[in-house]
């Protein structure tokens, strides 16, 4: 695909979109989009956003998924919540899925999604607060991904970016 494509971060339409064409390499990924990602969306456990070339929306080039989540404030850095009040949970946004298609492999999708999950999750903060966004790569090369993007070691399993840096981030570009 050509890497200078117009794409369009959608809600997930089972009626639009063809998810049984989609293909990221993972099978969990793969089976999570074409199997549960509407029923999730459809229990309120999840919001699926898909990214589609303006072309032909029907195609997936990309995902994510996101829900609400919590953070124990006992796990955090005592320096990070230092300023915070004083609440045992803090309030999150969980990045639980993200994944690319192979034949978008080098158009940025990757960027595309990151860049559409923080937007989102910094203006979605504003009506339902959200201290975080927290994520639980996969491998290390997902968590390599994220760091990129300014998320921290959380635990071994999760790593977080508070909204405040998610804004500062998306108002640098």
């Amino acid at each position: 695909m050509n890497s200078t494509s117009q794409f369009i971060v959608e809600p997930l339409d089972p009626a639009k979109h063809r998810r049984e064409q989609f293909d990221c390499g993972v099978n969990a990924l793969n089976d999570f989009l074409r199997q549960r990602a509407r029923k999730e969306m459809d229990q309120g456990t999840s919001a699926c956003f898909v990214i589609v070339p303006e072309s032909d929306p029907h195609i997936i080039a990309g995902y994510y998924t996101l829900s609400a989540a919590v953070i124990l404030r006992s796990a955090l850095p005592d320096a990070v919540t230092k300023k915070l009040p004083k609440y045992h949970e803090l309030p999150a946004t969980l990045l639980g899925r993200l994944a690319r298609d192979v034949r978008f492999r080098g158009a940025g999708i990757g960027d595309r999604l990151m860049a559409s999950v923080l937007h989102r999750a910094v203006f979605a903060s504003r009506e339902v607060a959200s201290w975080a966004i927290v994520t639980d790569p996969k491998d290390d090369k997902a968590r390599a991904f994220y760091s990129g993007f300014g998320f921290q070691d959380l635990t071994e399993t999760r790593q977080f970016l508070t909204v405040s840096a998610a804004e500062k981030w998306l108002n640098a570009l």
